[in-house]
């Protein structure tokens, strides 16, 4: 059996995919940090709010900005 440090062994801790974001497979899950403000009105942050809406569900939480909000879009 190879070691962690030989050339033979490949962890795969990051996979680069070129294609849609919004296109992955239904088992699988999208994050995206934002600020406590929820304004999101730049670069992806826009695509994701206009993707998923439910910005309003967020705001309605006021979590201290230390603790993650839950997720409208997750059963």
């Amino acid at each position: 059996m190879a070691e962690a440090h030989s050339p033979q062994v490949k962890l795969e801790l990051l996979k680069q995919v070129t294609g849609n974001l919004f296109h992955c497979p239904n088992d699988e899950a999208l994050a995206h940090c934002i600020s406590v403000d929820c304004r999101m009105g730049a670069g992806i942050a826009v695509l994701f709010k206009q993707k998923f809406e439910g910005v309003s569900e967020l705001l309605k939480q006021k979590p201290p900005c230390w603790k993650p909000c839950s997720s409208p879009f997750v059963s």
